[in-house]
């Protein structure tokens, strides 16, 4: 029961916090651009080519935990408390409408006449 009960607020919380970070329009200028050369790491994830720019979402980062998690058997990769965020940050990347759309053309700024 302790264990369903932990899975549960962690979900939520994790549910929660991917909702108001990850949402275009939210709160997303408090979040700190970090980028290294043509890799940006936040707000997203975003990889930049020569004409197209990568967008590796939320929830394909947090599947990939969730799929290593599966095979490992001891720590905090079983912890019903990281599952539960990565379940609910999954499931909340999974609302928007673009969340298969990965490769974005590269916007470029407009030429003075």
């Amino acid at each position: 029961m302790r264990t369903a009960i932990i899975f549960l607020a962690s979900f939520a919380v994790g549910y929660y916090f991917f909702l108001v970070f990850s949402h275009p329009e939210k709160k997303r200028h408090k979040i700190p651009t970090i980028r290294f050369k043509r890799i940006q790491i936040t707000p997203n994830f975003k990889i930049y080519g020569k004409n197209k720019i990568y967008h590796i979402h939320h929830w394909v980062v947090l599947s990939i935990v969730l799929a290593l998690g599966a095979f490992v058997y001891e720590g905090i990769i079983r912890s019903p408390l990281l599952n539960g965020v990565t379940i609910g940050g999954i499931l909340q990347g999974l609302r928007y409408k673009d969340r298969f759309k990965i490769r974005y053309p590269k916007q470029f700024p407009k030429q003075r006449l």
